[in-house]
């Protein structure tokens, strides 16, 4: 088995919880700001050499070094490959601009401690090469939501979903630990097995997945739980929780690796279920008229496009799957950075307004949410455009009658985002009469190197692809193999 060079993914996973203890300790918000931004910056750098480091080995399995692997037969509990390379660095990334970008009124210790502890698991839950390591990042990760104040708006359902997904994600893993005993596996909880069982139980344990999937994905009929997360005081941490796509992750990980029989006949339904809630939820957003329930419908609706692409286990599909994960994460960052800067300025919702105007004193903002917000759709020019063209060819290949309802609901989505900024920025602006200050120099220089990110990859896709290539040849080998006979 191939190593990294270093602990680097331990020290990853220990370097936010290690910034959340001085956030406790400290008085001072904006210093434990920095810290935590000092962090997550080093963690990220460290992720992006993991990352130089799986690139370099093709896209193959790179396990943390030898003294530190313990228990499970002496396998490692964190690995790095191609399927997990890119999310780990992406999302330290986002966090890192969501750090820099919040609005000081959000900055204290309860929100620090939070994301720092949600940034660990998620990326322990990546890393994870064993079910029991992913099993504790998944229910850590939805903690800060859980544990909310009780005056927040939709935390109740929102809750609900999120405990059911974590429910369903145990069940499975105890179905997959006693099938692979019984299979005589000497490590039944590892990832990198592949076909545990064909059993009854196996089958069992398969409609678990894929039901902890749904739930944390918000796919219908649980997609108002992305609403209910978006009607929270502030909207930075739901944000985090639903761009880390952990139920996507989890299809591809574990259930399509582990089951890729009972998967063959399986995600053409789950895939048609994913394009219902993308087309469903772009509808719904017709009726909408507050701009985080807006959102919340439009990210809904593009994450399960995302799902539906990697359902159709086809190159095209996967790969554009892959890479609108990457558009999505990063744009829909920064959407919910504006917005919620946006409401600090206003210093209140923005429920009754017409068109706002706020583009006459806030164009920097504007900009940043003009950009990002076409780049979900495609906008050519941008890393959208590849991703979105290789996602509908996928879809629409694998899915020849049903898969029409994805193109419409992205021409529902554009909508959308343009009716957003249209009634954000556009019009007279009579609310702030143009006092407002426009972007921090902080706030430009993260959402700017957001942008330059989105045209920089739009500008060279081939660079992108080539970075997933390995973990999308590697989906449709699982999905295109028979299940492993049983002893």
């Amino acid at each position: 088995m191939s190593e990294l060079q270093a602990p680097i993914l331990t020290i990853c996973i220990a370097l936010p919880l290690a910034a959340a203890v001085v956030a406790v300790r400290t008085k001072a918000d904006l210093y434990a700001r920095n810290i935590s931004a000092g962090a997550m910056a080093l963690t990220l750098l460290l992720l992006l050499e993991v990352l130089r480091e799986v690139s370099a080995a093709g896209g193959r399995m790179l396990a943390e070094p030898r003294i530190l692997r313990m228990f499970d037969g002496g396998g490692a509990w964190l690995m790095a490959d191609g399927l997990n390379a890119v999310p780990m660095a992406l999302f330290a990334a986002v966090t890192l601009v969501t750090l820099i970008a919040a609005p000081r009124r959000d900055i204290n210790r309860r929100f620090l401690i939070s994301l720092l502890t949600l940034t660990s698991a998620t990326l322990a839950a990546y890393a994870a090469s064993n079910l029991l390591v992913f099993l504790v990042g998944w229910i850590v990760a939805v903690l800060p939501a859980l544990l909310r104040p009780a005056a927040e708006r939709g935390r109740r359902f929102a809750g609900l979903v999120l405990v059911a997904s974590a429910i369903s994600l145990v069940a499975a893993v105890i179905l997959i630990g006693l099938a692979g005993i019984k299979a005589g596996v000497a490590a039944p909880l590892s990832i990198n097995i592949s076909g545990v069982t064909n059993s009854a139980g196996g089958a069992w344990a398969f409609v678990f997945l894929v039901l902890a999937a749904i739930l944390r994905e918000r796919i219908f009929p649980f997609h108002r739980a992305t609403v209910a997360l978006f009607e929270s005081n502030s909207l930075l941490l739901p944000a985090l929780l639903v761009n880390s796509h952990l139920g996507i992750f989890l299809i591809a990980r574990v259930a399509m690796p582990f089951f890729p029989g009972i998967a063959a006949d399986a995600l053409p339904w789950l895939g048609g279920l994913a394009l219902l809630t993308a087309l469903y939820t772009a509808v719904l957003g017709l009726a909408e008229r507050e701009p985080r329930r807006v959102l919340a419908m439009l990210i809904t609706s593009q994450s399960s496009a995302i799902l539906a692409g990697l359902a159709t286990a086809s190159h095209e599909g996967i790969g554009g799957a892959l890479l609108q994960w990457i558009v999505l994460v990063v744009s829909s960052t920064v959407l919910i950075a504006v917005i919620r800067s946006l409401e600090v300025r206003v210093d209140g919702a923005f429920d009754g307004y017409g068109f706002m105007g706020l583009a006459s004193s806030m164009p920097r903002l504007a900009v940043f949410f003009a950009i990002s917000g076409l780049t979900i759709v495609g906008l050519p020019g941008t890393l959208g455009f590849p991703g979105e063209d290789l996602l509908l060819h996928g879809v629409l290949a694998g899915y020849p009658g049903w898969g029409a309802a994805l193109p419409v609901a992205i021409a529902l989505n554009a909508y959308h985002a343009f009716r957003l900024f249209a009634r954000l920025f556009l019009g007279k602006d009579g609310l702030t009469q143009n006092t407002a200050r426009d972007a921090l120099p902080r706030e430009r220089w993260a959402l700017s190197a957001c942008l330059v990110f989105l045209v920089l990859g739009g500008l060279t896709p081939q660079n992108v692809v080539s970075i997933q290539a390995p973990a999308t040849n590697s989906l449709v080998r699982n999905a295109e193999s028979s299940p492993v006979p049983q002893p």
